[in-house]
């Protein structure tokens, strides 16, 4: 499969070019966990206010079509459109450049203990572990988490994601998992996937608790929720 890239430019209907630049920045955020969208770029033209250009990069023309079909972007044309007075579009393949380069090629090995303790960095160390190994495996789109609590301890601030999925495994002890308003017990290789928007925390048992965690890596998805499981 090749990359497609295609700058379309749309020009919004009278006093509607505002409007238009937020519905794609809107749409620009859903993308960013979705397959495929390597660039989605919102830009305006500075002498035309209604007119909004927009930039994509696909890894290939099969996940561009997928991505219109899903129910987000069905729901999404239609307000879009109602919004559009005229449309012009040109359709490229990329070649390369900033932004657009493939993933690190090859692999990294690493032991998970050698990425930095997060939560002893933050003064959370009486809690247990927290590390965060994607950047010393040079992962440009997983995200990978690996947390140990003590026995009895609670994670100190549960958290959800605006867009990305994330699947916890059970690699050692036992504990609960909170999800939203359901509490869940927990124990070795059990899988727990875990949706956008679903608020989520963890507690270990009397003989700890270690969990690995992947997701697509979404820099700056993430929302602390403080406070939250507290009884």
């Amino acid at each position: 499969m090749s990359r497609v890239g295609r700058y379309v430019k749309f020009t919004a209907k009278a006093g509607q070019g505002d409007a238009l630049a937020e519905r794609f920045l809107e749409i620009a955020r859903g993308l960013r966990a979705v397959p495929g969208c390597e660039l989605y770029v919102v830009n305006r033209a500075p002498d035309e206010p209604e007119a909004v250009w927009v930039t994509e990069v696909w890894s290939s023309q099969e996940e561009l079509d997928a991505s219109l079909e899903t129910d987000e972007a069905k729901a999404a044309i239609p307000e879009v459109m109602a919004l559009v007075e005229a449309t012009e579009r040109i359709d490229l393949l990329p070649v390369g450049g900033v932004g657009v380069d493939d993933p690190n090629p090859g692999h990294t090995i690493r032991n998970l203990d050698e990425a930095e303790d997060q939560a002893a960095k933050y003064g959370y160390g009486e809690m247990g572990e927290s590390r965060f190994p994607s950047d010393d495996l040079d992962a440009d789109r997983t995200g990978v988490s690996h947390q140990r609590l003590r026995p009895g301890k609670r994670q100190m601030f549960a958290h959800r994601h605006r867009h990305a999925e994330e699947v916890y495994v059970v690699l050692s002890g036992s504990g609960r998992v909170r999800i939203e308003d359901e509490i869940v017990d927990i124990g070795p290789l059990d899988a727990i996937r875990v949706g956008p928007e679903q608020t989520r925390a963890f507690e270990a048992g009397p003989d700890g608790l270690e969990i690995l965690a992947f997701s697509a890596r979404a820099r700056g998805d993430a929302e602390i929720v403080r406070d939250w499981w507290t009884d």
